[in-house]
């Protein structure tokens, strides 16, 4: 990425973070992270950062730089969702009492 399109970029950041500022100084530091990293994926990047509501600050360079694939969403997804349910099937068991004896007594004489 050219410095003329870090400048791009930071405009965009200020648009979603108007707190978000930069000098020249600024911009050389994020051009020399960026430098592989196309304006249209950092761009991408900063959509898809912005619109979790978790990121209410702005993002650093490395945030941008990620690349990630439609694949590594699918699998972070299916991660979450995976950690979800175990949470879900642990509280499920804390309410949980075992059978008494009576209970388990009448199901020995039904299967024996």
């Amino acid at each position: 990425m050219t410095l003329e399109e870090i400048g791009k970029l930071f405009d965009t950041i200020v648009d979603y973070y108007p707190s978000f500022n930069g000098d020249l100084k600024k911009m050389q530091n994020w051009q020399t992270t960026l430098k592989n990293v196309s304006l249209k994926a950092a761009i991408r990047n900063l959509h898809e950062y912005a619109s979790d509501p978790d990121n209410k600050y702005p993002p650093h360079p490395g945030a941008l730089a990620s690349k990630r694939t439609e694949a590594d969403r699918y699998h972070e997804t299916m991660r979450q969702n995976g950690v979800q349910t175990v949470k879900s099937y642990n509280q499920l068991r804390e309410g949980v009492t075992p059978p008494t004896e009576e209970q388990r007594r009448r199901v020995r004489e039904l299967l024996g």
